[in-house]
């Protein structure tokens, strides 16, 4: 009877399944103003703005800024973007007004001539079409109007058809859709005149007049929307492709030459080509009201109610089945390319070379079902319902219940099964399956190199050798004492790999029994891995808690790393498994199951350009110009920089590395986007900047930012033989006069000590603390007390904590001869000894001991 069930359960019908792509969703949660959101635009800063009917807003890949009439807008429902070859950002209201920004944001300013805007549109003829010449006359056309209305630069009307009704098409009366280049820019209305028009144009059958004209970059293409369908003509407006749908359109956008994008209401998107072939659909059920690429390959739908969805990576789609995020335990696939994917509430999908799915197998238990397939003898081996089938083309159950673990890869002696301990074989030719190994332990992996066979288990790994003993390996190498989950044999290359859960991939070559493992430090995303998938000799796949690499080995012993994971794009971090079939990667994770093209595993560019800018300087809390760095006086010394990257794929992920030359000896990364230096020391100095993706290893473009802070005034050459002289003035008349010939050494004395401070140059010592690189004058120090590795740096105001020997801190001061050794766990700075003896000094009312050794050093202590 069971095996009737079986029988059945394969012959289960093709299920509905779907492949989608991976959103984020922009909401009133993430910062959005509104869910009904119009236009979308991205900026030469690599910053996206979206009109909403609740303002404007903008994303630079770590939060999103909101601005209302409050910030300059004159309505807070904003329509469409109208970007100029200038530069210049237009922005259309539903008041039929205008306001624009500058490439560089500074801000939203009122077109000066709105009130002939007001004047000159009715409420209905909503602006559709803005453009800038040079002279900066401005071009607009409208819904619901003929002609296009033309205001000079002095705010005068030189173009506007006054009668005001549209065409009525009962009538039988002619409108046209003319369109005009001006600069790289579409600019296109209706007329009902071509008389004194030179223009191309084509004729519009549509009731009320609202057209869309878009331009196929280098082709001969245009497209046209009307309020209910889209056609493709070349430009002599012959009619190519008609494109008719039960939704109605609500946008179109170009792609390339022979692709575009249609957005309908309530009918979700889709990309087709000029031949109508819909080649990707997306947001099924929503309301796209505009799309955009950004510059680094994302897509971006802005919807009618819900806000804005975004695709970070289109190559890789979801394989659903009705919405379901069971997780994944295996992949496997047979000879016909066919992938057989095992879930963990024990159901077998198929997914067949044409990508069509179907239910292989569906358990009745809910426990967890799993495949390995024999590419040499063309069967498989299912585990399923704690039983065993064996099957080619139809499958032939035998009933030996277990509780299994894992299959080994597929070779001449059979498939291993790890089982709670022990060690089983089953040979796919038909024998039945053989207990090899009893085993005091639960076995996650097993794998045969030559006649012995190499066990992961949680508490490391073994090997049972050929004559009958089992042996621990982590006496022989600390790394083999890790969990080990996956263990496989790479032939060409005589290697032997381990996934381990804390050591990443182990590798034990068998030609030199040299032990390495690829980590985190090498560029793996994880130390925790669950899989190790063979490809060929030179790459394998490494499935880990936190994305999937692929190695790939060169013939000089060195590997290249690279790999995908959410932030890139996928499902989820948490990678069971991986097959490759025709150079497709199928993923398996907790969330489901994902495809990629093998492509997207190359490797990023290392002319990755993240738009670095600086935005902001402040110098003592003070915003200035960036030219002004170049002149600081001396106790203008505290210099912040505000910069920002903008990578819409890293969403706040990147990391800055800086550096200030003259001060700074080393790099440092940060996330923060404020840098702050306090206390800077007069001199020349050079900010350097760049932005980082810290999971890629590439060429950065570095800011590079002088400064330079003047001296103080009595530090300046001229303030010095000024002194000097005005000094020798001083000691010459003493002389002349006698005033002082009565003690010379009080002269002698004063003399020394005004040259003393005449020549006297700050020192700082420079130490971190929590975290904190902090600085200060070290004529400020008192005594430094040994604490271990420790010292306590008391100061006249401070006592700080910082990692130091006490017998490093003269070596690392700047000024070691003005302090003293006078105990082993003390030192004292000379000038701020109060009073001396054999057995102890004072310093402001403190007493310190004097060890025995140091004696000597105190009766040399003059002060």
């Amino acid at each position: 009877m069971k095996q009737k069930i079986v029988l059945l359960l394969f012959f289960i019908p093709y299920l509905l399944f779907s492949q989608e792509y991976i959103y984020k969703e922009f909401g009133l949660n993430e910062g959005l103003p509104s869910l009904q959101v119009y236009n979308i635009y991205q900026d030469k800063n690599g910053i996206v703005w979206f009109a909403t009917d609740r303002g404007v807003a903008n994303y630079n890949g770590y939060e999103i800024r909101s601005f209302g009439v409050k910030d300059g807008l004159l309505s807070n429902v904003i329509l469409s973007f109208h970007p100029q070859a200038n530069g210049r950002v237009y922005c259309s209201t539903f008041d039929n007004t205008l306001f624009y920004f500058d490439a560089d944001f500074k801000g939203f300013k009122p077109y000066k001539y709105n009130s002939i805007l007001n004047s000159t549109l009715r409420h209905n003829q909503t602006i559709q079409n803005v453009y800038l010449d040079k002279e900066e006359n401005l071009y607009i056309s409208s819904i619901f109007k003929l002609g296009r209305l033309v205001i000079n630069n002095k705010g005068a009307v030189v173009e506007n058809i006054k009668r005001k009704a549209f065409p009525s098409f009962t009538n039988g009366e002619i409108a046209y859709a003319v369109y005009e280049k001006y600069d790289k820019t579409l600019f296109y209305y209706v007329t009902d005149n071509l008389s004194k028009q030179s223009p191309q144009f084509v004729s519009i059958l549509n009731r009320d007049g609202k057209i869309e004209i878009i331009e196929l970059p280098d082709s001969e293409y245009l497209v046209y929307r009307n309020e209910n369908d889209i056609s493709v003509r070349n430009k002599s407006g012959k009619l190519i492709t008609k494109i008719e749908n039960s939704f109605r359109p609500l946008v179109i956008k170009p792609i390339d030459s022979s692709h575009f994008f249609i957005g309908y209401l309530f009918g979700g998107g889709s990309i087709v080509d000029i031949k109508g072939n819909v080649i990707a659909s997306f947001l099924k059920n929503q309301s796209i009201t505009n799309f955009l690429i950004d510059r680094e390959g994302g897509y971006w739908f802005t919807t009618l109610y819900s806000g804005v969805f975004y695709i970070k990576e289109p190559k890789i789609r979801v394989y659903t089945q009705n919405n379901s995020d069971i997780p994944i335990y295996s992949l496997t696939k047979n000879n016909n390319n066919e992938l057989f994917v095992g879930y963990d509430n024990g159901r077998i999908l198929k997914i067949d070379r044409n990508n069509n799915s179907s239910v292989y197998y569906n358990s009745n238990n809910m426990t967890r079902s799993f495949m390995e397939h024999d590419p040499k003898t063309g069967y498989s081996l299912l585990f399923y319902q704690n039983q065993f089938i064996k099957n080619k083309k139809q499958p032939k159950q035998e009933s030996h219940p277990a509780y299994v673990l894992k299959f080994s890869e597929p070779i001449e002696k059979g498939i291993l099964v790890s089982q709670l301990g022990g060690i089983s074989q089953i040979d796919l030719n038909g024998s039945e399956p053989e207990r090899l190994i009893e085993l005091p332990f639960r076995v996650q992996d097993a794998c045969y190199w030559k006649n012995d066979i190499y066990i992961g288990s949680p508490q490391g790994v073994y090997v049972y050798t050929s004559k009958g003993k089992l042996k621990a390996l982590k006496n022989q190498n600390k790394l083999f004492g890790n969990r080990i989950d996956d263990i496989d044999y790479n032939e060409k290359r005589n290697e032997l790999y381990f996934a381990s859960l804390g050591q990443g991939l182990i590798i034990y070559d068998k030609t030199t029994e040299k032990v390495r493992a690829i980590t985190k430090k090498d560029g793996l995303y994880s130390d925790i891995v669950n899989e190790v998938h063979i490809e060929n000799e030179s790459e394998i796949w490494v499935c880990t808690n936190s994305g999937l690499n692929k190695i790939t080995f060169s013939t000089d012993g060195k590997f290249k790393l690279t790999g995908l994971k959410s932030s890139n794009g996928l499902l989820n971090d948490g990678i069971s498994d991986v097959e490759i079939i025709n150079d497709r990667v199928w993923i398996a994770s907790k969330k489901g199951l994902a495809y990629a093209p093998k492509e997207l595993f190359e490797g990023p560019k290392n002319s990755t350009d993240y738009l670095l800018r600086l935005k902001q300087v402040f110098v003592n809390e003070k915003e200035t110009a960036i030219g002004y760095l170049n002149g600081l006086s001396y106790d203008e010394n505290r210099i912040e920089f505000n910069v920002e990257a903008v990578s819409l794929k890293n969403e706040g992920r990147l990391e800055y590395s800086y550096k200030l030359e003259g001060l700074d000896k080393k790099w440092y990364s940060t996330k923060n986007r404020k840098i702050t230096f306090s206390s800077l020391p007069h001199g020349d100095y050079v900010f350097k900047i760049a932005a980082k993706d810290p999971n890629v290893i590439q060429n950065a473009s570095f800011l590079e930012i002088p400064i330079h802070i003047k001296a103080p005034f009595w530090k300046e050459i001229w303030f010095i033989i000024l002194s000097v002289v005005i000094l020798l003035c001083i000691v010459y008349f003493f002389f002349k006069l006698r005033v002082l010939s009565y003690n010379k050494d009080i002269t002698r004395e004063l003399l020394r000590i005004l040259v003393r401070k005449i020549k006297r140059k700050e020192n700082y010592f420079v130490f971190k603390e929590s975290g904190k690189d902090i600085r200060i004058k070290t004529d400020t120090i008192l005594y430094v007390k040994s604490s271990g590795n420790y010292i306590e740096l008391v100061t006249e105001n401070k006592t700080y904590v910082v990692r130091c020997k006490i017998g490093d801190f003269i070596d690392e001061t700047p000024d070691s001869l003005e302090y003293l050794r006078i105990h082993r766990s003390y030192i004292v700075r000379i000038d701020k000894v109060d009073t001396k003896s054999k057995t102890e000094v004072i310093i402001r009312g403190e007493k310190l001991p004097v060890s025995a050794s140091y004696n000597d050093a105190i009766d040399n202590l003059v002060f």
